[in-house]
């Protein structure tokens, strides 16, 4: 019998998995040769003139970020847009027309045209190509088996419940809007799934009104809410094991900054003084740096560098059929994406010099365009 086994895993599975894992290799490479050749129609990464003899402070190796990192982070980003989209769209829309599939082309299409970018650059980091397949292909999971799920499954339970939000639906949207929340400031896989799972037991009642959809429900977020926190755990540990425990802050060299500003951000810590009214300063990293970096420029105080870093990629979402008209110097626009929910708004990628952030900050926000992020590497 353990002979029978050992014949039909070498003959039949063995040869199976091995097609099988051929084909996504020659897909992976495939689609990575593609995008490394699309040209986008931007220039190289420009030079910044630097005046003579002016002395750059030394914030140490470890504080400095590859400037690809900046446009890298975008495609991670993209996730976060994603849910929160996602969480705004649940509290009065069905979970089955959220467009889930149309998400998963529009990350690939992203990380494609940063591939490109990057590429014709001249600018190849293999964990950063590995980090957006490992995270893409996540997201392409989870959201190709919720929206074949909520295609199929999930719109009869609508059909039994005469297309009316039940108990569970209106948890799981409060759980999308603190997961979406969560992710602006922390990686995805600290979220406590586990604890969603509970509480949805607890929360919600066994027996109400349209109760196939109530128990439907039940099943699918047990489903998905065990699911995550596995596979949260075990992306944690990686995580940690990969790449060691990341740093949360973002140090920036700032001008312009009477006292530096201690009394006002208690949240920026002054590391050095480099000049009169000018300093080296920590700031927390991911969506608080945008948030610090928006209320800094609203002072007029001006970014020398940030992470080592004289260019920087930032998101703004505009109306449909804005157009950006700052000056040249002041940055350019890489791309624009559509929002999948939201017809009248588009998100605009620009690429800005670092001397320059606060004005092109202030200019937005003064044509009332939302600042989305800055992507501090």
């Amino acid at each position: 019998m353990r002979e029978k086994l050992k014949r039909f895993l070498k003959r039949r599975v063995l040869p199976f998995f091995l097609i099988c894992f051929g084909a996504f290799t020659l897909s992976v490479a495939t689609f990575w040769l593609k995008c490394a050749f699309v040209k986008p129609a931007v220039g190289p990464l420009p030079t910044i003139a630097r005046q003579q003899g002016m002395a750059v402070p030394d914030i140490g190796e470890k504080n400095r970020r590859p400037v690809e990192d900046s446009y890298f982070s975008y495609p991670e980003w993209y996730i976060v847009w994603s849910y929160e989209e996602r969480a705004q769209y649940l509290p009065k829309n069905l979970p089955s027309g959220f467009p889930y599939f149309a998400s998963i082309g529009q990350y690939w299409k992203s990380y494609c045209f940063i591939c490109g970018l990057t590429q014709s650059r001249h600018q190849f980091r293999f964990g950063d190509h590995l980090s957006s397949f490992v995270l893409g292909g996540s997201f392409a999971l989870e959201y190709s088996i919720r929206g074949a799920y909520e295609q199929t499954i999930g719109r009869l339970s609508e059909w039994s419940s005469s297309h009316e939000l039940v108990e569970e639906d209106a948890y799981a949207a409060g759980v999308a809007r603190e997961y979406a929340d969560f992710v602006y400031i922390r990686p995805f896989y600290e979220f406590h799934f586990a604890h969603a799972l509970k509480q949805l037991w607890k929360e919600t009642p066994l027996w109400g009104k349209h109760p196939i959809r109530k128990w439907e429900r039940k099943f699918i977020l047990s489903v998905d809410y065990g699911i995550e926190a596995i596979y949260a755990h075990a992306m944690l540990f990686a995580s940690h094991v990969t790449y060691g425990t990341e740093s949360d802050e973002t140090y920036t060299w700032i001008e312009n900054a009477p006292g530096c500003l201690s009394r006002e951000f208690p949240r920026m810590k002054i590391l050095a003084e480099t000049a009169r009214n000018a300093c080296i300063v920590s700031t927390p990293r991911y969506q608080e740096f945008t948030d610090v970096a928006v209320k800094l420029a609203q002072r007029d105080v001006h970014f020398a560098q940030i992470a080592g870093n004289d260019e920087i990629m930032v998101t703004v979402v505009a109306p449909k059929n804005w157009s950006y008209d700052l000056p040249p110097g002041d940055g350019s626009v890489l791309f624009t994406e559509d929002f999948l929910t939201q017809p009248t708004v588009k998100r605009v990628a620009l690429e800005c010099p670092v001397r320059s952030l606060h004005s092109v900050l202030n200019n937005l926000a003064a044509r009332n365009v939302k600042i989305e992020h800055i992507y501090d590497y």
